[in-house]
């Protein structure tokens, strides 16, 4: 008679089991790159939240600073023909129809038949601009470069650590972050807090489009001989003269002009409503008009100035504070945020 077979029960063997008996060693993850809330946008339509505009994200990582162009000016100022420091090259019209002034110290003055007007200072890499209207200005600065258009002002603080600030003015209050901080903070009547905003790109040379803007140069059924008559016209019926300090004056299209013996440009427009004045000699330059005030220096005493209303920005190269309805915030010589 046959023996019943035993029964064989198996151990259940798990995945964990199979594998070799060897310490098991903790790897810590890789921290993953944050999101930020940093766009930008060329398009100012709408001061809404809620805007349909194409928005860019800048590169979160790894953190590489954007790009800031030596050459600030346009292509075309580089094939200027410039006499010696101390000559002045006098007034000429484009093919535009552009007044177009070269003073000594390598110091350009261009007016629109409209009187915009755009300064560039080629010795200190400095570009200045103001538009017809007067309702967007433009500095271009060694140390950072303001944008306003209507009721906004958009800033841009350049780090020579590549930690660039950027901030921005407009009627919640004041937004800023920098190129290493994932968050943007908001300065407004209750404090600082974090938000989400976004940014314009300020690396090209947008002192044209505020040159440029609500002129009747974008019209090209308006361009030709006929702006270049009018130009010359203009030129014809301006003002020239020399005060006894050595100082020449202009007076062309009911823009004043002024330039020292050391090399100060003034320009001014509305009985210096508007103004605008740079100095090849310190690198020093400032725009003025009802809707914003900044200034920038270059030296021991670098700076970047940006004030419109109570809302203000400054920043020494290693300090970027902005202030609003009193409350200050902003970035510390090491980069972290500071409220103060």
């Amino acid at each position: 008679m046959e023996k019943p077979r035993e029964k064989v029960f198996f151990r259940k063997v798990s995945f964990a089991d199979s594998l070799p008996n060897v310490p098991k060693t903790i790897e810590k993850e890789k921290p993953r790159p944050r999101s930020r809330s940093v766009y930008t946008s060329k398009s100012h339509n709408s001061d809404g939240s809620g805007s349909n505009r194409e928005l860019k994200q800048y590169d979160i990582y790894p953190w590489i600073s954007r790009a800031i162009s030596k050459n600030l000016y346009v292509e075309e100022y580089n094939h200027d023909v410039w006499h010696e420091d101390s000559a002045m090259g006098g007034p000429s019209v484009t093919p535009h129809g552009i007044i177009t002034l070269r003073l000594h110290d390598r110091v350009r003055v261009d007016i629109s038949l409209d009187r915009a007007i755009r300064v560039v200072n080629m010795r200190s890499g400095i570009v200045l601009s103001l538009s017809s209207s007067g309702s967007s200005a433009a500095l271009i600065h060694p140390n950072g470069r303001v944008y306003q258009y209507g009721s906004r002002v958009e800033i841009l603080a350049n780090d020579a650590q590549g930690n660039n600030k950027y901030a921005k003015m407009w009627y919640k209050g004041v937004s800023f972050t920098s190129d290493q901080c994932a968050l943007v903070y908001l300065v407004d009547s209750a404090g600082t807090r974090t938000t989400t905003d976004t940014f314009s790109d300020l690396s090209g040379d947008f002192s044209l489009t505020v040159f440029y803007s609500d002129s009747q140069y974008s019209d090209p059924s308006m361009g030709g001989p006929n702006l270049i008559s009018e130009a010359v016209s203009l030129l014809h019926s301006s003002s020239f003269w020399i005060t006894d300090d050595g100082t020449d004056n202009w007076i062309i299209n009911n823009v004043r002009i002024s330039q020292t013996a050391d090399g100060l440009v003034r320009v001014g427009r509305n009985s210096n409503k508007f103004s605008l004045r740079t100095s090849p000699s310190n690198g020093s330059a400032s725009v003025s008009s009802p809707f914003l005030h900044c200034t920038g220096s270059m030296g021991q005493t670098r700076h970047l100035f940006v004030r419109r209303g109570e809302r203000r920005m400054h920043y020494d190269g290693a300090s970027f504070i902005v202030r609003n309805a009193g409350h200050s915030a902003g970035f510390d010589d090491k980069h972290q945020l500071k409220v103060y």
